[in-house]
């Protein structure tokens, strides 16, 4: 088996070593009990690090407050008023009872309609949906993605990796033949298939798995038809890398769709007494925002929890980062729609990408679709 790669293996995955500190491409975690945890451990590979910090806050136009994480602290906070406190405690009371895969047409705002929550209930479950989905798009997503993936969140959780998703990429990278090289075609020719790139011969195989991390980047290599897809799932990031830790650990928007956390000391990814702290917009779909004007919302943000330019040793800014290749809208039909592994109609070429296959999100669904190609593409060389 051979993995062509016109870049550094592992794409959104590589993480950058600056000054010390680790630096992923903006936020990543990995969903505990998900898809990829499972086909990781098939592989040997063994993902070590953190769960996020506990003090976890919320930002309500001006003002930062504790958000609930439990009965005692859903009573006591100051974000939600008493309808929305006992309305948010039956959902998610109910929560992991929900069939999320009835969902799959239904769109996650419809979904929470049905909740009947007064406005800063709702603003409290929508931002909960944008951590564990990094989705704004409320009247598109399906429910069934975004439902299972609060399930996980609130359930086993996520748990951010020692020395970033560079862990993962080096473990997995150390036991293929990865070649350099960029493909500029995939065809068939009679029962093998032809891989075409700018800067080597051609590769010919039995089969070949499109794994190029976007719909619009898969349907150019294959020379067909743009996928029916949702569009991309973006977001405007702040990598930083400061002097000393950062109490709350965790500040979300409940009105604005902003994130902060600190990835470290919960997984080892700076050095003594420094700590990296990732800072997010959740764009909207297909959302224009100016880079200036998008930094500097993340700059305020980060100052809530006393980030100031003092105590910044490292930083970059990734204003339009692709987090997943396609949104799972509930007009297509949800998860189930999306588009399969053998959905390219050519014999011995298959797809596999975060917005491929009926499993998973984000990671989850890379792993789950490549393990289904992988599998398909064996399948046929055994015949």
């Amino acid at each position: 088996m051979v993995v062509l790669d016109g870049q550094p293996a592992g794409g959104r995955g590589r993480t950058d070593e600056r000054r010390g500190f680790l630096f992923n491409r903006g936020p990543h975690a990995l969903y505990r009990g998900g898809h990829a945890e499972a086909v990781l451990a098939t592989l040997g590979v063994r993902a070590t690090g953190g769960a996020p910090g506990s003090s976890a806050f919320g930002l309500l136009g001006e003002r930062v407050a504790a958000l609930p994480t439990g009965a005692v602290t859903l009573l006591r906070s100051s974000l939600l008023g008493w309808k929305a406190k006992v309305g948010i405690g039956r959902l998610l009371t109910r929560l992991p009872k929900v069939r999320a895969e009835t969902l799959a047409e239904v769109s996650f705002r419809d979904w929470l309609s049905r909740a009947d929550l007064p406005r800063d209930g709702e603003l409290l479950v929508e931002m909960l949906a944008r951590v564990a989905s990094y989705t704004n798009a409320p009247e598109m997503v399906s429910a069934d993605l975004v439902v299972g993936q609060m399930q996980m969140a609130l359930g086993r959780g996520v748990r951010y990796l020692d020395g970033g998703w560079q862990s993962l990429v080096s473990a997995l990278v150390a036991a293929l033949d990865v070649q350099q090289g960029t493909a500029t075609s995939v065809s068939c020719d009679g029962g093998a298939v032809v891989v075409e790139c700018s800067e080597r011969a051609p590769l010919v195989a039995r089969a070949a798995i499109v794994a190029v991390g976007t719909p619009a980047a898969a349907s150019s290599l294959l020379g067909r038809t743009d996928f029916d897809v949702g569009a991309p799932v973006e977001a405007a990031c702040l990598d930083l890398g400061i002097t000393g830790a950062i109490d709350p650990s965790l500040l979300f928007g409940l009105d604005a769709p902003l994130y902060l956390s600190a990835h470290s000391p919960a997984a080892t990814l700076a050095p003594a007494h420094h700590s990296v702290v990732h800072v997010a917009r959740y764009l909207a779909p297909n959302e224009r925002t100016e880079p200036i004007a998008q930094r500097a919302e993340l700059d305020v943000h980060a100052a809530h929890v006393g980030i100031t330019a003092d105590r910044i040793v490292e930083e970059r800014y990734l204003h339009r980062m692709t987090v997943v290749g396609a949104l799972t809208t509930a007009s297509r039909g949800g998860m189930p729609a999306r588009p399969g592994v053998a959905d390219v109609a050519r014999s011995g070429v298959f797809l596999a990408g975060d917005w491929v296959g009926r499993r998973g999100h984000l990671l989850d669904a890379a792993l789950a679709s490549a393990e289904e190609a992988a599998a398909a593409a064996v399948k046929l060389i055994a015949r």
